[in-house]
């Protein structure tokens, strides 16, 4: 089977990736550089970003919480709610699709 590249790209250019080649930039036709580019960001974006550094520096663990559970596991008063439990559960089952 036969490929036609030409009607993929309109052209053929010669490929040349040994050790030797020469290094070309990659720029799109019309395209200048300039060393005053800059990037305007939305409203949405910036706080978006801000959210996301908030996120970062947030614990992901309760702490507090885990060493409460910890103590209640090891004196034996943690208390299983099994109703409450039976109700996420549902409660979960329902929000899929």
């Amino acid at each position: 089977m036969t490929i036609n590249l030409r009607a993929l790209t309109g052209k053929l250019e010669p490929t040349n990736t040994g050790p030797g080649a020469p290094h070309k930039p990659e720029t799109k036709t019309g395209a200048r550089q300039s060393d005053s580019d800059s990037l305007a960001l939305t409203d949405t974006a910036t706080r978006l970003k801000e959210a996301e550094q908030a996120l970062s520096r947030a614990d992901v663990i309760d702490m507090a919480r885990v060493t409460r559970v910890a103590n209640a596991l090891q004196d034996g008063s943690y208390q299983i709610d099994a109703e409450q439990i039976a109700e996420k559960l549902l409660e979960l089952d329902s929000q899929l699709p």
